[in-house]
């Protein structure tokens, strides 16, 4: 199947203290930190496809979870992080719109130096006054604060420092505050009514692509002849809409698409074959896949209902069936990824999730809490029905797989489940306005365990009706003051006992319930660009996620 991103989509193995000091930028190579070859751009169009949808509206507004530059990941070409960095390599950061950043003592800010060479698309220069707007724009409106960073204040040094200030400790969120927040122009924003609503239909950016062409059927990006680090090797950039998750498929293995985010049944003989000089895939663990309940609604306000329903669901199933083997069943009720973050999982949660269901733990789980089925079968507690559904498009093939399985699985056992198939704008739109009852979503992913389990439970990312992250709504004060811990640690050891906290919820009180190690899906083929991260040379995260796509289409050429 095509997939999906979030906004923080990989990690790697161990835990790097990334905040006591600024990481090694000026180690990283001039060659691995450029952007570009500086070499004129030639006219080939890199065809790029990670999500089908029938039709795409016309919004790029890099704050709006619903928006087509977030759905396609196509935002970090207009707009750009502070700093990249390299997440199947701990520790790696390459310099980016800022050059380098130091933090306080106490974790409470951090300044940035910037780049002094950097105009907007538009021809203004860019300069500390426009990453000041921008987190100030997020301090000043929560429903813009995707990455639920406690901003009190921004001041600026000239036109080249900037300094950002938060009520606690910020260590552990580097990641987030310098790599997943897209710096928006001061000139432009700042005369807009409503920031959150404005559609930004033309990014004005500092990235190496401006808006060409685009309709609902797909969208055409063209190089920025003023980008900082040179005109892109690759011309134009295209984005297409798909009407289904087959139709995506067959333009890929008939070599309509060059990058690619798929989930292929054999792939070998489906893609590789098809052309084996140029076809080429690598999956690497990225992420916890993780059925999403929404816990302010029956029956998963009910905390044993979410316990029971993860013991009942067969995990092995959904790897072999769902994701043709591709994703391995979870093995840890903590959530953490596997095997990245495998040194840090306690051992108490190391292999207690079966492969299979477990009816005798689900009758045990669900009796013990006051429920018994009715004459129908199903759970009941208080004359309410055990009734949900599994909502998930069904243009992401596997993940509507999943849901099926999930529903064939939990009904023998006592649960009514069915399955809500929608599109995917649906599922966005209802996953951010919390209109749901579960869903199946991909894990955030990031430098350490922090990306994982904030994106899950920090009820900071919720903003009224609207969700950044926490689309199940999980509001715990125990949660929020683990995550503040954990975002405050500068040594391993404190890093590991806030992950002890965070892990047993999970485990213990299921906001989440994990079902696979997610894959990074990537294929591509060299037939038109040459340059793509391989195994053996992972310069950044090779799949077409933010903020990676940006850097891996940026070391491309065309090829001979």
């Amino acid at each position: 199947m095509l997939r999906r991103t979030s906004v923080l989509r990989r990690t790697v193995a161990g835990i790097a203290v990334l905040g006591v000091v600024a990481l090694a930028v000026a180690a990283c190579s001039k060659d691995a930190s450029s952007p570009s070859s500086k070499k004129a751009a030639t006219g080939r169009t890199l065809v790029v496809e990670n999500n089908p949808q029938p039709n795409f509206t016309d919004t790029f507004n890099p704050f709006a979870a619903t928006s087509t530059g977030k759905s396609q990941n196509a935002l970090a070409l207009f707009y750009e992080p502070l700093m990249q960095f390299n997440n199947t390599k701990a520790g790696t950061t390459y310099p980016w719109l800022a050059k380098s950043f130091s933090w306080s003592p106490d974790g409470k800010s951090i300044t940035f130096a910037l780049r002094d060479d950097v105009k907007w698309s538009d021809g203004q220069k860019f300069t500390a006054d426009d990453v000041a707007y921008t987190f100030q724009l997020m301090q000043q409106n929560k429903a813009l604060n995707y990455i639920g960073v406690p901003i009190t204040g921004v001041t600026t040094s000239g036109a080249d420092s900037v300094t950002i200030s938060f009520s606690a400790p910020e260590f552990t969120n580097i990641y987030g505050i310098a790599g997943q927040t897209w710096i928006v122009p001061k000139h432009v924003w700042s005369a807009q009514s409503d920031p959150a609503t404005w559609t930004d239909p033309t990014p004005i950016g500092t990235g190496p692509y401006v808006m060409d062409k685009f309709t609902a059927q797909g969208f055409t990006l063209k190089a920025n002849q003023s980008y900082w680090g040179g005109v892109p090797a690759v011309s134009k950039v295209s984005f297409p809409a798909y009407s289904s998750n087959d139709v995506a498929l067959t333009a890929l293995t008939q070599g309509e698409i060059d990058y690619g985010g798929n989930n292929v049944n054999n792939i070998q003989q489906n893609f590789v074959a098809k052309d084996p000089a140029h076809n080429h895939y690598f999956f690497p663990a990225t992420n916890t896949v993780v059925l999403v309940p929404n816990v302010t609604k029956w029956p998963f306000n009910q905390q044993a209902v979410r316990l029971a329903v993860s013991a009942g669901v067969n995990r092995q199933q959904l790897s072999t069936q769902g994701e043709t083997g591709y994703e391995p069943p979870a093995t840890s009720s903590s959530g953490l990824l596997l095997p990245n973050f495998a040194a840090n999982v306690p051992s108490t949660m190391q292999n207690d999730l079966k492969p299979g269901p477990d009816a005798d733990k689900v009758n045990s789980i669900m009796t013990g809490a006051g429920f018994a089925k009715n004459s129908k079968g199903f759970w009941a507690k208080g004359g309410q029905e055990v009734a949900f559904q599994v909502e998930d498009p069904t243009s992401y093939t596997d993940y509507y797989a999943d849901a099926q399985i999930i529903a064939q699985n939990l009904k023998p056992l006592g649960f009514n489940v069915s399955v809500n198939g929608v599109t995917p704008d649906q599922w966005n739109n209802d996953l951010s306005a919390g209109t749901f009852s579960s869903a199946i979503h991909w894990g955030a992913g990031g430098p350490t365990a922090y990306s994982q389990y904030d994106n899950w439970l920090d009820y900071n990312l919720v903003s009224g009706k609207t969700a950044a992250g926490d689309n199940g709504r999980w509001n715990d004060p125990a949660t929020q003051q683990a995550l503040a811990t954990f975002a405050a640690a500068a040594t391993p050891e404190a890093q590991q006992s806030a992950i002890n906290t965070l892990a047993n919820i999970v485990s213990t009180q299921a906001p989440v319930i994990p079902l696979l190690y997610g894959a990074g899906w990537f294929e591509y083929s060299s037939k038109n660009f040459v340059g793509w991260p391989t195994e053996d040379n992972s310069y950044i995260d090779p799949s077409p996620n933010q903020a990676q796509v940006e850097y891996v289409i940026l070391h491309l050429k065309p090829a001979v």
